[in-house]
């Protein structure tokens, strides 16, 4: 240590200012470092004490035989192991990620196709089971306390007005002539309204419908690949009912023309309102309904109109409960149908030559105004379950009905007074087995309405009862296309199938 000190003194520039060794340079007697920061002061003198302990450290290790290891990174070989391990997880968590994405949309669309489903056919019974219905339709007979009496089955209205202007039906609208046809003629004598005009089918197939489906403005939409049209080679249906509670006629009236008759509102009933010049009234005593045409209305006092001759029932009644109904509004038509609406989603993949990808839709149209109900509705076809006057039933499309099965089935006695002949029974209507309807058959091919992608041909396809002309296609039969012309895409179908009897059934 003496000879160091003197060593250190011998050579005072060295601590005039800081020196750094090179790694070749000799050594200072009894420091094993290779480079020694001539500067003891500050961070040179923590250097060379760093310095010196690593350097004692592997010299004791040295000394026992062991070689000191250098501190260094991940080799090419540990980064490469750990990319690929990296990687394949990455592609697991995606993988997961995008099966899972994919049932979540097949599920929310069979959620979506289910509701819908159900929705639909609830609205459709809804008023298939009060189509046909009138006031007092079905039986009808006085009470009695004493004994049983006589009842008979209801008839359709008297109807008093020259202009009915039932609407779908097309220009004729305005009456029904002496061959029992609707007619775009005003009436000039009274004439009862045949219960075979509270229902009206339309087979259409191949891209045909029979009976042709009224056209022109104001009517059903002609068929159609574009937005707005109907969809072609599906079905069409138009029933009619009276629906709303009417008003008490408790005072005789005077049914001619300009006189009227006071109503009783009681509460709870709507308010007294008719479309003055062109509404219509309709009056039931349950025997005996009329319809007459209304000029105005005043309160609860109604102006008849120009009508013709005839004695309409006018006239309170202590044994029934004689009502008042506005026939125009209450009396009403409803066209079930399917139309085409553009889906407005700017990705979505088009399924035909459109300009949009096309949707189909449910539409009610109730007196002329369309409803759209529910999206994603394929097809609709309908089967009648019909009772021939040898009392057997069967089921038919609309065409069938219409001509009577080819006129191998005869329809049930017609109420007294419908044209023509109307003082005949036997001689019926044309179309008369339309009033012979019990069931009504409805079959809906309903879509999840967006595409999902990744399905297979086999989850593309679908079964229904009918085929694409029409036919039976039977259960097990896997159909991969459409009869509307639209592609398939990539979405699951699935068949609702509802019979709903109806509760105003007039032979």
């Amino acid at each position: 240590m003496t000879d160091k000190i003197k060593l250190l003194h011998a050579h005072p520039a060295a601590m005039s200012a800081p020196k750094i060794r090179a790694a070749g340079d000799a050594k200072l007697p009894g420091f094993p470092s290779s480079r020694v920061l001539s500067d003891r002061r500050g961070t040179g003198a923590a250097s060379v004490a760093t310095s010196t302990r690593s350097s004692r450290r592997g010299t004791r290790l040295a000394e026992i035989g062991i070689q000191p290891r250098l501190q260094a990174g991940f080799t090419l070989l540990e980064i490469m192991i750990a990319l690929t391990l990296g990687l394949l997880l990455s592609i697991g968590i995606v993988g997961l990620f995008s099966g899972t994405s994919h049932t979540n949309r097949v599920q929310d669309g069979l959620a979506r196709l289910q509701e819908n489903g159900r929705y639909a056919v609830a609205r459709l019974e809804s008023d298939l089971r009060m189509s046909r219905g009138l006031y007092c339709s079905n039986t009808s007979g006085n009470a009695s306390t004493t004994g049983s009496v006589a009842t008979w089955s209801g008839r359709g209205p008297m109807v008093f007005a020259p202009n009915l202007n039932l609407p779908d039906v097309g220009a004729k609208k305005v009456s029904v002539d002496a061959s029992g046809n609707l007619s775009n003629v005003p009436a000039t004598t009274p004439y009862v309204l045949s219960p075979r005009f509270f229902m009206q089918g339309y087979r259409c197939v191949s891209g045909t419908c029979t009976p042709a489906v009224p056209s022109g403005a104001g009517q059903i939409p002609a068929a159609g690949l574009a937005a707005g049209s109907r969809v072609p080679n599906s079905d069409v249906l138009t029933i009619r009912y009276q629906r709303g509670g009417g008003w008490p006629l408790t005072v005789d009236g005077n049914c001619t023309a300009g006189g009227s008759v006071t109503v009783n509102p009681q509460a709870g009933d709507d308010p007294v309102a008719f479309s003055a010049g062109t509404g219509l009234a309709l009056i039931s005593d349950c025997q005996n309904p009329s319809v007459l045409p209304v000029s105005g209305f005043s309160g609860n006092v109604i102006n008849i109109g120009a009508m013709l001759p005839g004695a309409p029932t006018c006239k309170g009644n202590a044994l029934r409960d004689v009502r008042v109904f506005n026939f125009s509004d209450d009396f009403v038509t409803v066209s079930y149908y399917l139309a085409f609406r553009n889906d407005d989603n700017p990705d979505a993949q088009r399924n035909s030559a459109a300009a949009k990808r096309l949707i189909p839709t449910l539409i009610r149209r109730e007196n002329g105004t369309d409803q759209e109900l529910v999206q994603g509705v394929d097809r609709l076809d309908f089967r009648f379950g019909v009772q021939g006057a040898d009392g057997n039933s069967r089921f038919l499309s609309a065409d069938k009905v219409n001509n009577q099965n080819g006129g191998t089935i005869t329809c049930p006695t017609k109420s007294e007074g419908v044209a023509p002949s109307p003082n005949i029974p036997a001689i019926s209507e044309p179309g008369c087995l339309w009033r012979a309807v019990r069931v009504v058959e409805t079959h809906l091919l309903m879509n999840m309405v967006n595409d999902v992608a990744g399905l297979d041909a086999t989850s593309r396809s679908y079964r229904y009862t009918f085929n694409a002309t029409g036919g039976a296609a039977g259960a097990a039969v896997d159909q991969t296309a459409l009869p509307s012309g639209l592609n398939l895409s990539s979405m699951l179908r699935k068949e609702f199938i509802a019979q709903t009897a109806s509760r105003n059934y007039i032979p």
